[in-house]
């Protein structure tokens, strides 16, 4: 029971550690010694791909260029890890 119980303690510690990640404004790119603007943006429901391929006149990017991966299955999975868990846990008890 208690490796259940590890093994989706790190489940869900891999997912937090993933949009810990990804969540930082800019990133340091050694080889050049800059800091960029991350493209990588994350909203509750979904994380934002800034990938730059369209272009308005001013050089921004536009709402077409940017890739969307819906957060909802994610979210779904951790919330059906968590009730086997506390099943298997009750019925041990």
């Amino acid at each position: 029971m208690k490796k259940l119980l590890i093994a989706n303690l790190l489940l869900l510690f891999s997912l937090i550690y993933v949009v810990v990640r990804i969540t930082h404004r800019s990133l340091y790119l050694p080889q050049m010694y800059i800091n960029a603007d991350n493209p990588v943006s994350f909203h509750w429901y979904f994380i934002a791909i800034d990938t730059g391929l369209i272009q308005d006149k001013i050089g921004n990017s536009m709402h077409v260029s940017i890739y969307l991966i819906w957060m909802t299955p994610i979210y779904l999975l951790v919330l059906v890890s968590l009730i086997l868990t506390f099943l298997a846990l009750k019925q041990k008890m």
